[in-house]
């Protein structure tokens, strides 16, 4: 009886044992599995999420879209990417000059009195227009002194009563050609020939005229040392003045290349140098890689292709409204 009593005892105990130690088991591994799964799970929602994200930002950044309309009243200019020619220039200073051949100082004929004076200073006469009249002191007539050529009375001599002299009474420049008179040193001199292109700017850069180096004078200027090359300039317009202080820009070599953007289209963009590819209604940054410039084109090694439609003008606006879109995106 008390043996049996003991068998007993020993098999209850036994089994609980083993009850207890299984749930331990079960729940440490089940435990670790779920940890393992939530650690799945989250790495697997990150990348997932980045990769989106990256996605989304590259197609969004770098671009915006504008109607033709809204773009024409922004005042949007855009022109074709294709060859250009680069001009190396060489900056001078010089001064507007009349031509001596377009210059008369009019004098009267013979000694007498003058009795009429028929034009103002600074007024613009015609060939053959009376000047004044003037009584001969030999035959006391009248006789009439005439314009010999057109041009602009730029000196008035002549009073009404007054003896005529040796003097001229009168001066008339015809100002429809000027010289432009160029200061070059001895350092450019071996830069410059006649017939090379010139361009003739006011002292804040404005262009005046276009011309072609006429003359290279033989002899240097003694107290400057410099030579000077003169312009012929066409000056229908009255836009120069002789006096005047201009500089000129003159073309002292060409160089073509096959690709090239105007300067004004440029824009720093994310640190590069980019213009802007109109593609529809879309507009889309091109950062690029630059040669040789001049004033007016830069030479393009990479980043655009031939014949591209690219904003050329305004294109700071192009730039403000894809930096703001990318800003919101940001957001």
């Amino acid at each position: 009886m008390i043996r049996s009593f003991a068998v007993l005892l020993a098999a209850l105990l036994i089994a609980g044992c083993g009850s207890s130690n299984e749930p331990a088991s079960a729940r440490d591994e089940h435990g670790h599995e779920q940890d393992g799964e939530r650690g799945n799970e989250h790495d697997h929602g990150n990348g997932h999420e980045v990769g989106h994200d990256d996605g989304a930002e590259e197609g969004r950044e770098g671009r915006t879209t504008i109607a033709a309309a809204v773009a024409q009243s922004m005042g949007v200019a855009t022109g074709q990417a294709g060859p250009a020619t680069l001009k190396e220039t060489l900056s001078l200073s010089g001064v507007i000059q009349a031509d001596p051949a377009r210059v008369s100082r009019v004098r009267a004929r013979f000694p007498g009195v003058v009795r009429e004076v028929a034009v103002q200073p600074w007024s613009t006469v015609k060939r053959g227009a009376v000047l004044a009249q003037v009584q001969s002191n030999e035959s006391l007539q009248n006789y009439s002194i005439a314009a010999p050529i057109g041009g602009v009375l730029v000196e008035h001599r002549a009073q009404v009563g007054e003896a005529t002299a040796e003097e001229a009474l009168f001066t008339i420049v015809d100002l429809s050609k000027v010289w432009a008179e160029l200061d070059v040193f001895q350092t450019d001199l071996a830069r410059i020939s006649e017939q090379q292109p010139v361009q003739i700017l006011d002292l804040d850069g404005r262009e005046l005229a276009d011309g072609h180096l006429s003359r290279i004078a033989p002899l240097a200027v003694h107290g400057s040392q410099s030579v000077r090359a003169r312009v012929v300039i066409d000056n229908a317009k009255r836009d120069l003045r002789p006096g005047q202080f201009v500089t000129a820009n003159v073309t002292v070599a060409e160089t073509k290349v096959p690709l090239a953007v105007r300067r004004e289209a440029l824009q720093r963009y994310r640190d590069s140098d980019v213009v802007f590819e109109q593609i529809g209604d879309t507009y889309e940054v091109r950062k690029l890689e630059l040669g040789r410039a001049d004033a007016d084109h830069v030479e393009v090694l990479e980043g655009l292709r031939q014949g591209a439609r690219y904003v050329t003008g305004n294109s700071y606006l192009i730039k403000a409204d894809i930096e703001k879109a990318g800003a919101g995106h940001d957001h």
